[in-house]
């Protein structure tokens, strides 16, 4: 299978794209005069809504991560719900129209916090997790695996690495694209503020090196201040990405361009006053899918505005489900259907997984859209 891996340009070259990223990113006005640190508030006229199917129970477990392969194929990480047991399972799944069809629930083979996983076109799995139940201290590890991308919902995955470090930190988030390219955001570890971001690719997996080639540099790069970051990346290598902000229930998302191993954003936006907990998609039409959680499970859609590269035209949210206890939902989609999964939390609860699907709509139509207008800061 061919590969198709980003590598850093000549020094020119990467300083000359790094000029012009950086003027069309920090002057929107170009396009469209404007306070480039304020956001439109969601458009009151959209006409396209993420619109989930109702969620089915499909195991027990915390903190789980999904991804979806083209096929329909789906993999599911998850941390086991029994005390301080640190060990991760995952379960194999498969689109059947808006049906999820699981496979049974296996072991992971590694014990961790916070597994989070991607997969490529050719069924490369990379897996990563923090090593400890809180930031002081955890590392950040990786592992890679491979399944057949049209195999069924009983295969397993054949790891094809053992636990390599990933970084120092804590809570990540991480996706690829058809380049191969891997970003990667992660609060950090050892009593450090802010988020950071990593890019990389897979070595040489056709060669049977599985190892990530760090393009971004030895280590990660701070981005931002906030909690709960979560990425997408999509195959013109744009990338969202969005955080809760420390203390607060507010969300901020920033757009961002990636080039070589770097990532040029645009200004930090609040996008939401009362939510946490949030989780992104993003597609090459620019259609952005976000679900997070507070008072229920919600849905948002926006699209990536073509005359501010700073901004996302939103939808208004909408809830899917209105119970309390709902924590941490993930999100991954095919350009087809969208997945989602969530834990029930609660003091009493048996911590049971759920997972709905929703079908993708073509376009987010902003109508006359809001006169309010929402600080970013």
């Amino acid at each position: 299978m061919n590969q198709i891996f980003p590598h850093r340009q000549p020094v020119a070259l990467r300083v000359a794209s790094a000029l012009l990223l950086v003027f069309c990113f920090h002057f929107p006005g170009i396009a469209e005069a404007g306070d480039p640190k304020i956001s439109p508030a969601a458009s009151a006229g959209a006409t396209c809504n993420l619109e989930f199917y109702d969620s089915l129970e499909y195991d027990k477990g915390k903190q789980s991560s999904v991804a979806i392969h083209p096929s329909g194929l789906v993999i599911e990480m998850h941390q086991t719900d029994a005390g301080l047991d640190l060990t991760n399972w995952y379960r194999i799944g498969k689109l059947d129209g808006t049906r999820l069809i699981w496979g049974g629930s296996q072991h992971a083979d590694f014990s961790g916090t916070w597994p989070t996983v991607a997969i490529t076109k050719e069924g490369y799995v990379l897996v990563v997790y923090s090593t400890g139940i809180s930031k002081n201290p955890s590392e950040l590890e990786y592992r890679v695996g491979q399944i057949d991308p049209d195999g069924d919902v009983n295969q397993s995955i054949t790891w094809r690495t053992h636990s390599m470090r990933w970084d120092t930190g804590f809570h990540a988030s991480i996706a690829m694209n058809d380049n191969g390219v891997i970003v990667g955001v992660h609060e950090p570890g050892r009593g450090g503020d802010g988020i950071y971001y990593r890019v990389g690719h897979l070595r040489n997996p056709a060669a049977g090196d599985y190892t990530v080639q760090w393009d971004s540099g030895e280590w990660g790069i701070r981005y931002d201040t906030g909690i709960n970051p979560h990425v997408a990346i999509n195959n013109l290598n744009k990338v969202v990405l969005v955080h809760q902000v420390p203390g607060e229930t507010l969300l901020h998302y920033r757009r961002g361009l990636v080039n070589g191993g770097d990532i040029f954003f645009a200004e930090s936006r609040r996008y939401d006053n009362h939510a946490e907990r949030p989780a992104v998609a993003l597609l090459d039409s620019g259609l952005v899918l976000e679900v997070h959680s507070l008072g229920g499970l919600i849905s948002r859609t926006g699209r990536l505005s073509d005359f501010n590269s700073w901004e996302i035209e939103w939808a208004d949210p909408i809830k899917i489900d209105d119970n309390d206890d709902i924590e941490y939902p993930a999100l991954a989609t095919n350009g087809i259907h969208a997945v989602e999964t969530h834990v029930l939390g609660g003091f009493f609860s048996t911590y049971p997984l759920r997972s709905s699907v929703a079908e993708i709509c073509d376009s987010v139509q902003p109508g006359e859209g809001s006169d309010i207008l929402i600080p970013w800061n």
